[in-house]
């Protein structure tokens, strides 16, 4: 019954189920929100209504049901509060009601609530408290009107012709809420149509703007398909929520009543500066209109929103440092190991978490100073997107100390430009001060014996000494049982030779396929004109690589697994820089075009292939010695 109040006020809010027909419901459990105290809490009665019209001579039928909870608040402190979508059962079914924001501060102390008929400020009291008056269409007003007055009025209200009503129906709304008027340009004959809200049209590069599809309609849509969606080209998207199905409520609009549907709800975030623009959502709907004998016949119409066009800015210059990320918001910086005293030559993690308001996914990892005697193996990386504009990324980077003794990872610094501000802000991580203490034998000698595992593995199958057979020195003379005996054990010689052949080319028949299948893909990655194509062939060689490294005739698990499988000798030599190459080409093969313009400015693409094709080389090198072994 109110959005703003101080400390000491109370607030009612109100969740109200309706429908055509009787349903089960479940008792909704309101989500505890951090600031709010719930004072009370009351039932309304289950109320329900039936009416008879006469269309062309037959009698239809309709039928109101409608169950009201109500819940008082008292704030606890004075900011911003948000109550979170509410999930309700009805008849087995799951329903969600919209988020509502509530402001606390001294200048809203005893606020006014929602206002009655007469003008007067009423709270929703729980029963036997107060004024608990429910709508009727037959209450009395002060000068007394005849019924047939007051019918017109209730129908008027039915079809949202009174200008100055602002009782909700349907969509759940609370008894006596009151809706906002809002004005738009647009045609009001219109059956129905699609609506885009935007926070901002004049943003600088990278900013976020969030962008909010609805449907307005005053009749009945009976089906609803999404013809086309927004290309949305020259931003990079992040969805905040699509909806899977309607849920309507009620607005008013230039003083007539709707209601209104969120079809989708995106995060965007332009790429480049100049103009850019949000083209049509395009939708197709049945709808059916009331009209005063009923309602009407069944129209298909289909109606999108209107182009909007987004201004831009670039990045200033002043102020930026060489610690610019390229991100654009607010955020905060975390580095943190899981202690601070490791044992050398045994491996630990260093997590480098940067989150906060804007599109974090886009941050990448700063240069790092590592101290002498730390050695970096493996990093890797997780980012997500939350509905409230809030992201993180968090690297997790895989180290083992070489010596003992104290070693500092230094601070990070870490520069954003901020809009809200508009300009730069450079944050520093704090210095991580670590003990290295001696490790055990066992452990000092496990990264090497992990790390020769493979070789080993290989140069004692092949070069294990071989029991040689000795015969007896006799003096028998040649007869049949020597000559059976010198065959027999020529027969077995064979058999062991041939055993260890084909034993040598089950193990081996993929590295001479391997490295003619590299040079082949090499070849074809020069003569290829379109980037798209070379990054995508690249991702493919650069699996085949890691699989032959792993041990795999093909690469069929994701990357995250198929370098775990990878010795940790080959980790230390080639896994950074087949990361580093996977990631770029990835981005050069599926990401958007925008995002693909700005990697090859800083990234040309010829030096990335240079570096495919050395480490390619050595791999097949590494490939022929073990063939030839």
């Amino acid at each position: 019954d109110r959005n703003q109040m101080g400390i000491g006020d109370s607030f009612t809010l109100s969740l109200r189920v309706s429908g055509d027909e009787d349903f089960d419901i479940e008792e909704p459990k309101i989500p505890h929100v951090t600031g709010l105290e719930l004072l009370n809490s009351w039932q309304g009665g289950r109320q329900s209504s039936s009416s008879m019209s006469m269309i062309n001579g037959k009698a239809s039928f309709s039928k109101s049901v409608s169950q009201t909870y109500n819940y008082q608040f008292s704030p606890q402190k004075e900011g911003s509060f948000s109550i979170p979508v509410v999930d309700v059962k009805i008849s087995g079914q799951n329903y969600k009601t919209n988020p509502i924001k509530i402001d606390v501060a001294e200048e809203y102390r005893n606020s006014a609530r929602s206002k009655n008929k007469n003008g007067a400020s009423r709270p929703n009291f729980p029963p036997g408290f107060g004024d608990d008056e429910e709508a009727s269409p037959f209450s009395q007003e002060p000068d007394a009107e005849d019924l047939f007055s007051q019918l017109m009025k209730q129908r008027q209200r039915m079809f949202g012709q009174l200008p100055n009503q602002g009782r909700a129906f349907g969509g759940g709304a609370g008894q006596g809420q009151q809706i906002q008027n809002r004005k738009l340009n647009i045609d009001m004959n219109e059956a129905f149509f699609v609506w885009l809200d935007l926070d901002k049209t004049e943003v600088y590069e990278g900013e976020q703007i969030t962008a909010n599809w609805s449907i307005y309609t005053r009749g009945n849509l009976e089906t609803l398909d999404r013809v086309k969606f927004p290309d949305l080209k020259g931003f990079w998207k992040e969805i905040i929520e699509e909806v899977p199905s309607l849920q309507f409520v009620p607005e008013m609009v230039n003083g007539v009543l709707y209601n209104k549907a969120l079809l989708a709800s995106h995060a965007l975030f332009p790429i480049r500066a100049g103009q850019a623009v949000i083209d049509e959502f395009k939708v197709k709907g049945r709808i059916r209109n009331q009209t005063q004998f009923g309602w009407g016949q069944p129209h298909e119409f289909t109606k999108n929103s209107k182009r909007t066009t987004i201004k831009v800015l670039p990045l200033p210059t002043d102020g930026k440092t060489i610690h610019f990320s390229g991100a654009v918001g607010s955020y905060r910086i975390t580095v943190k190991t899981d202690g601070n005293t490791f044992p050398a030559q045994q491996p630990f993690s260093l997590k480098v978490r940067f989150e906060g308001i804007g599109n974090a996914k886009l941050i990448d990892l700063p240069n790092i100073q590592w101290p002498e005697g730390l050695e970096v193996f493996d990093t890797k990386n997780e980012s997500k997107f939350y509905k409230d504009g809030q992201s993180y990324k968090e690297f997790e980077i895989l180290a083992i100390p070489r010596k003992e003794g104290e070693m500092n990872i230094p601070s990070l610094n870490f520069s954003y430009f901020d809009p809200t501000q508009k300009k730069y802000v450079t944050q520093s991580s704090e210095e991580i001060k670590l003990m290295i203490t001696p490790g055990s034998a066992q452990s000092s000698n496990t990264t090497s014996t992990k790390a020769k595992t493979a070789e080993t593995a290989v140069s004692e199958a092949v070069f294990k000494a071989q029991p040689i057979l000795e015969l007896p020195q006799s003096s028998f003379a040649f007869s049949e049982l020597r000559l059976l005996f010198y065959a027999v054990l020529a027969l077995l010689v064979l058999l062991a030779t041939s055993a260890q052949f084909f034993w040598k080319l089950k193990n081996f028949e993929q590295e001479p396929g391997f490295r003619k299948l590299v040079e082949t893909k090499i070849k074809w990655i020069d003569q290829q004109k379109d980037q798209r194509k070379v990054g995508a062939e690249s991702v493919n060689l650069i699996y085949l690589l890691a699989a032959y490294l792993a041990g795999q005739k093909k690469a069929n698990q994701e990357w995250s697994q198929l370098i775990k499988d990878i010795p940790l000798k080959s980790q230390g030599i080639y896994l950074d820089r087949l990361t580093k190459l996977f990631d770029y080409f990835q981005l050069l093969g599926f990401s958007p075009e925008n995002v693909v313009t700005q990697l090859l400015k800083t990234h040309p693409v010829n030096e990335q292939i240079t570096q495919l094709k050395k480490i390619s080389e050595e791999i097949s090198v590494q490939a022929k010695l073990e063939e030839q072994v």
